[in-house]
């Protein structure tokens, strides 16, 4: 009796400090989520981090959202264009495994509660950059191809479609393009592949 009783425990202590599952999360699921510092085309470059809190969905509430500035450009003061490109790769849970996304941005509240404007009331475009998405897709096949044949081609392009599509583009007529600390950002987002 005491070897049975010995065994239940060890059972239950074992099962008490397994790691939580990584949640799932279903294609197309809307995010909002919230940039706890400045993002700029002034102040921000190229492979710098960005990270936002999750504000909805519910079971993501107050998760963190973590990204990479890919292109930062400050345009002329009075007809210039400013393009800013970042991704949000992870979810960082409370608790739990990382989770790897990819996500397309729907719509900005900047933080003075204002949609789809940025600190300075310029309107903000937003789209995912097809004509890069295309080129990164074909870069990507040409590489595989070379690599690997017909079946690495089609792996190539694959790979390369996967990139261009985390990619957003944000753009303004003026010379920079700023967030605040505060302002939400509305995301469609779908999980990747470790």
């Amino acid at each position: 009796m005491r070897t049975a009783t010995t065994w239940i425990l060890l059972a239950g202590l074992t099962l008490g400090g397994l790691p939580a599952p990584a949640q799932q999360i279903a294609d197309n699921t809307e995010f909002r989520v919230k940039l706890v510092a400045p993002l700029s085309t002034e102040t921000n470059r190229k492979g710098d981090k960005i990270t936002a809190q999750i504000v909805a969905p519910d079971q993501f509430a107050g998760a963190m959202m973590e990204g990479e500035v890919k292109e930062s450009k400050s345009g002329g003061k009075v007809t210039g264009r400013s393009v800013l490109n970042f991704t949000f790769q992870s979810i960082i849970p409370k608790d739990g495994a990382t989770i790897p996304v990819a996500s397309e941005v729907r719509g900005f509240v900047n933080s003075k509660g204002k949609a789809n404007v940025d600190e300075e009331g310029r309107v903000v475009e937003k789209k995912n950059n097809v004509a890069k998405l295309a080129g990164v897709a074909g870069a990507g096949a040409l590489i595989g191809g070379i690599a690997g044949g017909a079946k690495g081609a089609a792996i190539g392009a694959g790979a390369g479609a996967v990139v261009g599509l985390v990619v957003i583009l944000v753009a303004v007529k003026g010379a920079n393009v700023t967030f605040a600390p505060g302002s939400e950002i509305t995301l469609s987002v779908r999980q990747r592949q470790p």
